[in-house]
């Protein structure tokens, strides 16, 4: 027994480990090719087999190579002075970029619990008889580090049943939303390539802040599709049936934010009773969930007892949540955008990268070093040859 606990210990530890990203980086030093190699011992060899004073043309050569060196690098540095003066210029608009990258967050999901058949008997009407409807909607709930992010629900709009049989069609409309901005996903680190783990030791504030980010907005889209055979054994596979979209504009400094239909019933009711109280503003507004959907066919079945008969209605669904928002560019409010620099600096920290400068005379070498080392090597060799007698 103790046994089998350990194991199952080890088991949760290494899902643990292994069920978060992973980061692999790579410093590669590069190699001179091997005929460079030869190039360079063969003329040494040669240098060394001459009368005279070796330790000159040696010395020469090293003059004269630094003498290029000086030279090409001039030659480098003046094709690349440009760049560097517009550095900065450079660093805030990828630290822009990357802020873009922030402001928006999507989760997709296939995998929807409760997924039954559109109806609870079969029919005896028709592949589009809207009797027995099992479906009504859905319920979506968002959890982020143990905390509630978002529920809503949604259901069918029993105002507008009568195209249900007139069009065969049938609309969705929002009954509750809780949605919690402070436990919300923005800012989206992972679009940048930042890992929860390479967050963590972090001096930046990675919470969601109203005076860093505005028009702060969240966002549903629902689509159904359907598989089916009809009268003529004839397959129609995954298609799409309909589309919602709803998308909901968060008012700033809201701490929690809250959506109920029947209330906005009641206060419709009010007014339209004149029983509303004066000098209070009360909201009206319905949240829309834009969109319609044809009914999931039903199969045709084989003929039971001389019937015909039609099934129950195979359908699937797909979610995608959004989160938006806007970075505020107003300097005295946000320290972000006064202090960009220093956020840029922490989110290249953030992803395991070193400073630009840095990593631009690394590409700099990579781009001009072999056309310096050459310069150099041409150069010097050229002197030290004529001293030595080798060429003209």
């Amino acid at each position: 027994m103790k046994k089998l606990k350990a194991i199952l210990l080890l088991m949760t530890v290494y899902t643990s480990l292994f069920a978060q990203e992973t980061d692999s980086w790579t410093v590669e030093v590069l190699q001179m090719a091997p005929e460079r190699r030869q190039m360079i011992n063969e003329t040494v060899e040669k240098i060394q087999e001459q009368d005279g004073d070796t330790r000159s043309i040696l010395a020469g050569m090293l003059l004269s190579a630094g003498q290029a060196g000086v030279t090409a690098l001039v030659d480098v540095a003046a094709t690349e002075v440009v760049k560097l003066i517009n550095l900065r210029k450079t660093q805030k608009k990828a630290w822009l970029k990357m802020i873009e990258n922030e402001c928006n967050y999507t989760d997709s999901i296939s995998s929807i619990r409760g997924l039954k058949d559109f109806y609870s008997e079969n029919s005896r009407f028709g592949a589009l008889d809207p009797s027995n409807i099992n479906f009504d909607g859905v319920r979506v709930r968002g959890v982020r580090d143990g905390r509630e992010v978002l529920f809503l629900s949604c259901s069918i709009d029993t105002s507008r049943l009568y195209h249900l049989f007139q069009h065969s069609k049938f609309y969705l409309v929002v009954d509750t939303i809780a949605f919690h901005p402070y436990e919300c996903h923005l800012p989206n680190l992972g679009a940048n390539g930042i890992v929860a783990k390479g967050a963590a030791g972090s001096k930046r504030n990675n919470k969601f802040s109203y005076a860093e980010r505005e028009h702060l907005t969240i966002g549903m889209d629902l689509s159904l599709s359907s598989s089916w055979i009809n009268e003529a054994v004839m397959i129609q596979k995954d298609e799409e049936l309909g589309k919602f979209k709803m998308q909901v504009d968060i008012p700033s400094g809201t701490e929690v934010y809250t959506y109920s239909r029947a209330a906005i019933d009641r206060n419709r009711k009010l007014l339209a009773e004149g029983a509303a109280p004066e000098g209070v503003k009360i909201d009206t507004s319905y949240v829309t969930l834009n969109g319609d959907c044809f009914v999931v066919p039903r199969s045709y079945m084989p003929v039971t007892g001389g019937t015909n008969m039609w099934g129950t209605g195979e359908y699937n669904m797909k979610v995608r949540f959004r989160e938006s928002c806007r970075f505020s560019k107003d300097a005295t409010h946000n320290e972000k955008m006064k202090h960009w620099n220093r956020d840029y600096r922490q989110l290249r920290k953030m992803q395991r990268k070193g400073s630009d400068f840095t990593e631009y005379m690394r590409n700099l070498w990579e781009q001009n070093g072999n056309t310096l080392m050459k310069s150099m090597i041409k150069s010097g060799l050229t002197t030290g040859t004529k001293e030595a007698g080798i060429s003209k």
